[in-house]
């Protein structure tokens, strides 16, 4: 019999556990990296479907896997200099943000299902999601409603970031949704190291005079650039008028609110309010702090990351089983060395998480033989 992971909150009510602020190691896409220069709160009439007939929109079958991680990594090994590890208790594991932050929600979820692939390759440990029948659906099934709410949140960013450190946005252009700035992050959960990029709205300018990254340095001194600089998350949410959507807004887009931006080291949420025909018309600054002493009655942060803790442990013992069954004792001294190794992680609200051995790498592919074939050749 397979192993189980329970999900109830209760038995993670513990102490919030060691996690290291993330720190960043590199940057993908940093020619769509932005600044904000104005940030406080105010009155504002912003309209979100300006140039919307225009909107250069992701291709609807889009599925990026790991894709963009990969290729930083392959492109920055030598600078990066991982280890190849032996034991699967010092394995890296290698993700987007987005799916720590599905994971570590999940004690407080009760709509959403997730599929989640792990795969043991050279002594790491990447994790990918992948879509259920749920939101295929949901995909197959976007009427223009649902795509416009999405390319409001984009177009509100079009007013709040510029391509300039001392340039003011300008909304009066078409939004492309493929333009993408991310930062590369590691940090420690406990035992676990982490690697994990994640998508960043720009740069805060509103506090000091920023400079432009010193392009012509190099990664590192980019990097040290980077690291140096605080960035905002941009959201926005419809005005909320009564009891019902207050209530609503803090157990559910609070905590993930509070998850992402936590991740990323962020700690200001810059929010447009806008109205059911895409008028922004009041924003707002937040504390993600804030966040979770408002929504403490519907989810804890220690929950969270206790659970998302507890999942990467979960996944090791499932490789460990796997690694015994297949090539014996001996070998889990020696992962390195494996062949790669993939399960699938399964759960459904009201379900404990599960894992499934029948999952084929060959019949979708998440680690491509132009990432195989060459990752791995300059590490210790």
């Amino acid at each position: 019999m397979q192993p189980e992971l329970h999900v109830s909150p209760n038995i993670y009510m513990k102490p919030f556990p060691r996690f290291d602020r993330p720190m960043v190691i590199g940057y993908i896409g940093l020619e769509n990296l932005k600044y904000a220069r104005r940030l406080c709160n105010d009155r504002v009439i912003f309209d979100l479907n300006l140039h919307l007939d225009k909107v250069i929109r992701k291709p609807e079958d889009l599925d990026v896997k790991l894709k963009d991680l990969l290729q930083f990594l392959l492109e920055h090994e030598r600078r990066l200099n991982f280890s190849l590890e032996t034991t699967l208790d010092k394995a890296k594991f290698f993700c987007y943000r987005g799916l720590m932050t599905c994971v570590a929600c999940t004690p407080y979820e009760n709509r959403e299902p997730w599929k989640i692939v792990a795969i043991l390759f050279k002594g790491a440990i990447y994790l990918c999601a992948r879509d259920t029948e749920e939101k295929l659906n949901r995909k197959r099934n976007m009427t223009e409603r649902d795509k416009q709410f999405t390319s409001w949140g984009y177009k509100f960013e079009q007013y709040i970031l510029s391509d300039e450190p001392d340039s003011e946005p300008n909304p009066n252009v078409p939004v492309d949704e493929n333009e993408e700035f991310s930062l590369v992050f590691t940090t420690k959960l406990n035992r676990h190291t982490i690697v994990y990029g994640a998508e960043m709205d720009g740069i805060r300018c509103d506090k000091e005079d920023v400079s432009k990254p010193p392009l012509e340095l190099g990664p590192e001194a980019i990097v040290k650039y980077l690291s140096t600089k605080e960035f905002i998350e941009l959201k926005t949410n419809r005005h909320i008028e009564n009891h019902r959507q207050e209530t609503s807004f803090r157990r559910f887009k609070s905590k993930k609110w509070w998850c992402q931006s936590f991740l990323a080291g962020i700690d200001t949420i810059f929010c447009g309010y806008r109205d059911d025909d895409g008028i922004v018309e009041e924003v707002k600054m937040w504390q993600i702090k804030d966040l979770a002493k408002m929504s403490q009655k519907f989810w804890k942060p220690d929950v969270c990351f206790n659970f998302l803790d507890n999942f990467l442990i979960y996944v090791k013992r499932c490789l460990a089983r796997e690694i015994k069954r297949k090539h014996g004792e001996k070998a889990l001294n020696n992962i390195q060395e494996l062949p790669m190794i993939s399960l699938l992680f399964e759960w459904a609200p009201g379900m404990p998480v599960q894992v499934a051995r029948n999952y084929s790498h060959d019949d979708d592919p998440i680690l491509m033989p132009w990432f195989t074939d060459n990752y791995g050749k300059v590490a210790k």
